[in-house]
């Protein structure tokens, strides 16, 4: 065998060996980050589903359905997942179900929110839930609730206010609970249960990745309406390129949804998380 033969094999050995070091030192690299980030907690993990879906297709409109009340009975949020579709699912903490409800969620491959109670207007006409954020709260207070309701809401990636058009007016708690978030890395949906709402505002101030519902759907107690309510919200989808509707766990709710995600798709709008339409 001439010098030259044997030089190009050797180049040749060296190569492969090369190539399957880097890929041995890829892969294990790869184990490393995805042990690390397993057992990170879940405010703390990177919010990597905003990259993985938002990326691709990004001239199509994006809709984010949101169900809000998730909690109080595991059946009936059973009936608003299994779509096919990308949905997030609002829990409500100090609730029977709201660790089960959220686990099922994450399981199944939707977004989980925290829905955290807050101070409505006339408060005295309403049954508040356990722990609501109440106008004039001080920061540790409502570090504190938050701190509670987020270890009831597994892998929570974000929060958005159950009632709460006391407290999304009033700028101090509204900074308060943003800082709050902006520390655990958490996005924020404004629910808009106020047309003064400061909540959007002080987001934004603060840098937390936030979002404003566009409209609430299933006020309408039928299922023909839930779907006109859905309709008017593609249509601002399409205008806007991206919008967001909330919507309750009935079981109307989930009919409409069902029967209306063909008619989603043939409009070329993409039903996405509520992590893709924040910013």
């Amino acid at each position: 065998m001439t010098r030259l033969k044997r030089k190009t094999r050797r180049a040749k050995s060296h190569s492969r060996n090369g190539i399957f070091i880097v890929i041995s030192f890829t892969l294990l690299l790869a184990v490393v980050i995805f042990f690390i980030w397993q057992n990170l907690p879940p405010a703390q993990r990177p919010n990597l589903s905003i990259v993985r879906f938002s990326m691709p297709h990004s001239s199509s409109p994006r809709l984010a359905l949101i169900i809000d009340d998730g909690g109080y009975n595991s059946e009936d949020m059973k009936r608003m997942m299994g779509m096919g579709k990308p949905m997030t699912f609002a829990i409500l903490p100090n609730t029977p179900h709201a660790r089960e409800v959220a686990l099922m969620a994450h399981g199944e491959g939707s977004e989980v929110i925290l829905h955290l109670p807050m101070e409505p207007k006339e408060a005295e006409k309403y049954s508040l839930e356990k722990n609501t954020l109440l106008a004039g709260m001080n920061k540790e207070g409502l570090q504190k609730i938050l701190e509670d309701s987020l270890k009831q809401v597994p892998y929570a990636r974000g929060v958005n206010n159950h009632m709460g058009s006391k407290a999304t007016e009033d700028p101090e708690v509204m900074q308060a609970l943003m800082e709050a978030l902006k520390e655990r890395r958490l996005y924020f949906i404004d629910s808009h249960t106020s047309s003064h709402t400061v909540g959007l505002k002080m987001a934004r101030k603060a840098g937390v990745a936030s979002g404003l519902n566009d409209k609430f759907i299933d006020h309408g107690k039928n299922v023909e309406a839930i779907k006109e309510a859905l309709r008017l919200v593609m249509s601002k989808a399409k205008q806007e390129g991206k919008a967001v509707a909330i919507g309750h766990p009935h079981p109307y709710t989930a009919q409409a949804i069902r029967e209306m995600i063909p008619e989603i798709t043939a409009q070329g709008i993409r039903l996405v998380f509520a992590s893709e339409v924040v910013g």
